[in-house]
């Protein structure tokens, strides 16, 4: 009986060799590791020399003195002459209410020089003694509200130069004045207070205080009451 043969067996060919990167990019690699380094520090310095001539926050805004045109009896409002947009002066008459108890009229007049930003009355709606019928601020001076960490706060006082930044602005830098730190934390006015000191416990916040600051006339300017605002106080 004839022996049988085996096949023989396939050669295995052994792994090929790795590659290693060449010299060009060993160099490309390292030089961007060393920009990435580089870029660190220069961002770590700057962060720490701007903590040091700086107190800054984006928790800002425009703000003005927002007024209510309120009705002084009530009744029907039998005449309305306000629109948004309307620029109006103390003691104009902007509508007439005619009270439910009588024949006689009585004026709506505006509270304050400015410029009509909302209107919620309606000619022919019954109305409510003292109920906000339009609001009016005064576009020509408004100001920065600002929120300052409670950490903070003692390096910030009346009359430091202020950079001001708004986003509705387009990137123009108002230069600014601190005009007043108020004196108590603006949780402090907070129809819900952040600690419930009834109970015993207590846990931390961080407060923040309500800085106001002065950005001269904005007659000329395209700022809105309420838009948000970045700014940097100097303190060195």
């Amino acid at each position: 009986m004839a022996e049988e043969v085996s096949p023989p067996a396939e050669a295995v060919s052994p792994p090929p060799a790795r590659r290693r990167p060449s010299v060009g990019k060993r160099l490309v690699a390292g030089a961007v590791g060393l920009l990435v380094v580089a870029a660190a520090i220069w961002f770590g310095v700057r962060y720490v020399q701007d903590a040091a001539r700086y107190v800054s926050t984006d928790d800002a805004m425009v703000d003005s003195n927002l007024v209510p045109v309120a009705p002084l009896a009530s009744g029907t409002l039998a005449i309305w002459r306000v629109k948004p947009g309307d620029t109006v002066r103390t003691g104009q008459v902007l509508g007439e209410v005619r009270p439910a108890s009588g024949s006689t009229y009585v004026n709506i007049t505006a509270p304050i020089d400015g410029t009509i930003l909302r209107v919620d009355g309606k000619e022919g709606q019954v109305v409510a003694q003292a109920q906000a019928l339009a609001y009016v601020a005064n576009l020509n001076t408004m100001y920065i509200t600002a929120y300052i960490d409670e950490g903070m706060i003692h390096k910030v006082h009346a009359g430091q130069q202020v950079d001001v930044t708004v986003d509705a602005g387009g990137g123009a830098v108002y230069q600014g004045t601190v005009r007043e730190v108020l004196g108590a934390a603006a949780g402090s006015f907070a129809l819900i207070p952040s600690s419930d000191r009834s109970n015993g416990n207590f846990t931390k916040v961080t407060q923040r205080i309500e800085v106001h600051i002065d950005i001269g006339p904005t007659d000329s300017s395209t700022l809105y009451p309420g838009v948000n605002a970045y700014v940097r106080i100097h303190i060195a």
